[in-house]
């Protein structure tokens, strides 16, 4: 009854904000970027809204764009299959309720429920070769809502990688792009 009464009060939450952006993702790097993808309720990071990490993406352990790769999602709740990078599912945690913190399936109802409140945040990651090998970390997204935790921009000081972050307005509405190269 608990998960049916905090399902409904995030479905309530729908008419009162909205996820606001479009993610586009580019990796025209060399290497795979491997690491925790991470969304965050539009107050930002200590707030009492849930947030998610990506669930790795087979065949990898983590969540990986692989070189090159290239992918955009629209919501939480659709990133699963056809996208040429999906996320299976979402590590859910909430502040307000553990007994609904678990994995879920993208297209979870909790999910569904969490897409209007929850923004794209970061990607802490490090890049990889096929062997596994680390060249450069990074900890890169919207410094705003991770209360200065990840930057907007960062360059690796082993491979001169850069990776940024940033978000346009576009007729269409907002878009977050999230780019290695």
């Amino acid at each position: 009854m608990k998960k049916l009464t905090v399902i409904l009060g995030i479905l309530a939450g729908i008419g009162i904000s909205a996820q606001s952006s479009l993610m586009v993702i580019n990796n025209y790097s060399a290497y795979d970027a491997e690491g925790r993808f991470m969304t965050v309720g539009s107050a930002g990071m200590g707030s009492s809204q849930p947030y998610m990490y990506a669930l790795p993406n087979p065949p990898y352990s983590v969540y990986t764009i692989p070189a090159g790769g290239y992918t955009k999602y629209d919501k939480f709740d659709n990133t699963g299959s056809p996208n040429p990078i999906p996320i299976p599912g979402w590590n859910y945690i909430d502040p307000l309720n553990s007994a609904n913190t678990g994995n879920y399936p993208y297209n979870h109802p909790i999910i569904t429920a969490v897409t209007p409140i929850d923004e794209w945040m970061g990607f802490a990651f490090r890049l990889t070769d096929p062997t596994g090998y680390t060249y450069d970390t990074f900890e890169v997204g919207d410094p705003i809502l991770s209360n200065g935790f990840l930057s907007s921009s960062q360059t690796g000081p082993n491979t001169t990688v850069s990776a940024d972050w940033f978000t346009i307005t576009t007729p269409g509405g907002l878009v977050t792009y999230f780019q290695i190269y």
